[in-house]
């Protein structure tokens, strides 16, 4: 990740963490253990936070500003505070599915893989992120299913567009 260096502190203020979606009526000890593991940055505008197909090494939440989402070059969609990115290749190990670019000066916290993989093992925390991936999926979905009203067609069985989950 290309970000400058963390403010004079450096650490993830609980109060902040709280006022966020994904940890919206989150007990203390939960904010507490995720502030610990997590430290502050500023990113300046243009900066390239995470590459399409990339290691991934960090969860990232969005505290201030906003960021482009491209696939292939083209932008995809647009994240800002509250928003946060990086935990599908965080958890299955593959590249990142996308390239994400500050479009303001940010203000975000970061999450190591180490320490994202020891905050999955608190139930609390795991649910939250559980329940979010379910609802980009969801979204995911929607969206397909809209474009499949509007488009060509749908995908026919032996198009390779998706596959079974028995098989794997």
């Amino acid at each position: 990740m290309t970000m400058t260096c963390p403010d004079a502190t450096g650490d993830t203020d609980v109060r902040r963490l709280a006022g966020l979606d994904l940890f919206t009526g989150a007990d203390r000890a939960l904010l507490e253990s995720v502030a610990a593991r997590s430290v502050a940055l500023e990113v300046d505008k243009g900066r390239e936070l995470v590459r399409e197909g990339g290691e991934a090494r960090e969860f990232v939440v969005i505290l201030d500003g906003h960021a482009a989402v491209s696939i292939a070059g083209v932008p995809i969609s647009y994240v800002g505070a509250g928003s946060c990115f990086g935990e599908m290749s965080l958890i299955d190990g593959r590249g990142r599915t996308a390239t994400v670019t500050a479009e303001s000066s940010m203000r975000v916290v970061v999450i190591s893989r180490e320490d994202f993989l020891v905050l999955l093992q608190e139930p609390t925390f795991c649910m939250r992120i559980l329940t979010m991936v379910v609802g980009r999926l969801r979204l995911a979905n929607s969206q397909l299913a809209e474009r499949a009203e509007t488009g060509p067609g749908s995908p026919s069985p032996g198009s390779g567009s998706a596959r079974s989950v028995a098989s794997g």
